[in-house]
């Protein structure tokens, strides 16, 4: 009987794996020197050249301190007032309320049967 010899298959040559890895590691370190050097170079992180945004410690003529100090005491203010505010002036400073109140006080002078219409009328006017 004859061999057959197998078609198709190759051999792995130790030359051209070595060099397959050799040019994979070259490939890896150029992206990563890119970027390093290139990439890097353009983050917000270093400093740039030209005029600053940021205020120094010898810049002393920032409004900032003046206006937090004025708008905590606006607060302040605010906060003291809507503490002696008192419920019932909250409640009969509307016109409205005013006239059913004025109405509630009239039922007092009649007689029982019609206030009970009058009291009627004062809640459907609602």
């Amino acid at each position: 009987m004859k061999e057959l010899e197998v078609v198709g298959e190759e051999t792995w040559n130790k030359k051209r794996v070595a060099l397959g890895i050799f040019v994979l590691i070259l490939i890896l370190a150029g992206l990563f020197g890119f970027k390093t050097y290139v990439l890097d170079k353009n983050s917000p992180s270093q400093s740039v050249e030209g005029a600053s945004v940021f205020a120094t410690p010898a810049d002393t003529s920032s409004p900032l301190p003046d206006l937090k100090s004025n708008v905590s005491d606006q607060i302040n203010t605010l906060q003291q007032e809507a503490s002696n505010l008192n419920i019932t002036d909250i409640a009969t400073s509307s016109p409205q309320v005013q006239k059913v109140i004025n109405d509630l006080k009239s039922l007092q002078d009649l007689p029982k049967s019609q206030a009970k219409d009058f009291c009627q009328q004062v809640c459907n006017s609602l």
